[in-house]
């Protein structure tokens, strides 16, 4: 190398490494915890490390169980979440919760959170963002279903409760107080669905167990009208967090115009076949908003 260029040279290996060493880690949003009004996502750190002191790098880096909530506006982390994988959450269908551990409910005010656990209900949490607070509610959860279990359930010899298996199938808030969560009860004798109602008690963070409604049935006509508006309400909410806020404010507008539509349905299975029109259309638009927001 000619010497006169080695100023330069060592100028520049200066200025690269500082910016290798500074360079901030990169958050990658798990765009399927989204919350409602699009402010807050489950995130995990997308640690750089550098080619040159790989070691160092892999000794700063957190570790990959750690999740965070962060505000989306300034990727700036809310409250750290451990325990859990990025692979947990479903990355592109957050409503099909049979493909994924893990899913979240909102609530509508986005103070609360449910990360709900499908195959192990017992390590459900409640998140109090405000407060900072996390509690397990799985507790809560399988007590109510065990105890509609044996009410219901025909025991036979040998029959305990450690016989029960339970799955969670969807949860929700329908109001900022109330939510239901949908376990199927799966005994030795036979297998049921069930809506779980529950109060949201904020001052004790944490579940209060209020009524139990039996599951739509999806082969009648007003049972399977009422899942498809679920689904339909699911898919809105979720697609409503990850658009930006006109496409946001549009898709309200078209969600109002959709409900009216199918309140002038009297037959409940025009209003399934509304239904799965629509649903088929959200969740292409979601795909591609999905998509959009993983490719930034």
């Amino acid at each position: 190398m000619n010497p006169k260029l080695l100023p330069v040279y060592f100028l520049f290996v200066c200025q690269f490494q500082l910016f290798a060493e500074t360079t901030p880690n990169k958050t990658v949003i798990l765009w399927s915890t989204v919350s409602p009004s699009g402010t807050y996502a489950l995130a995990h750190p997308k640690i750089i490390s550098t080619s040159s002191d790989s070691d160092k790098g892999a000794a700063n880096s957190q570790p990959a169980t750690e999740l965070s909530i962060v505000n989306l506006q300034t990727k700036a982390p809310i409250l750290d979440l451990s325990g859990f994988g990025a692979t947990d959450f479903a990355p592109l269908d957050p409503v099909d919760t049979s493909s994924t551990r893990w899913f979240c409910a909102w609530a509508p005010q986005e103070d609360h959170l449910l990360l709900v656990n499908t195959l192990d209900p017992l390590a459900c949490l409640q998140v109090d963002l405000p407060d900072g607070h996390v509690s397990n509610v799985g507790s809560t959860l399988v007590a109510a279903a065990t105890r509609l279990a044996n009410k219901t359930t025909t025991r036979k010899p040998g029959y305990s409760a450690q016989s029960l298996h339970l799955t969670i199938i969807d949860a929700h808030f329908i109001s900022a107080h109330e939510c239901f969560v949908t376990i199927n009860i799966d005994s030795a004798s036979n297998a049921r669905r069930v809506d779980l109602y529950f109060q949201i008690n904020a001052g004790g963070n944490s579940l209060v167990f209020e009524r139990s409604e039996p599951y739509p049935n999806p082969n009648q006509p007003l049972g399977a009208s009422i899942l498809a508006s679920r689904q339909v309400e699911r898919l809105y909410q979720t697609l409503r967090g990850v658009l930006d806020e006109g496409d946001r404010q549009l898709l309200t507008m078209q969600q109002q115009s959709w409900l009216g539509g199918s309140e002038l349905l009297a037959n409940y299975e025009d209003r399934v076949a509304f239904a799965q029109i629509r649903i088929a259309e959200l969740r292409q638009t979601l795909k591609e908003a999905l998509q959009k927001r993983s490719a930034e």
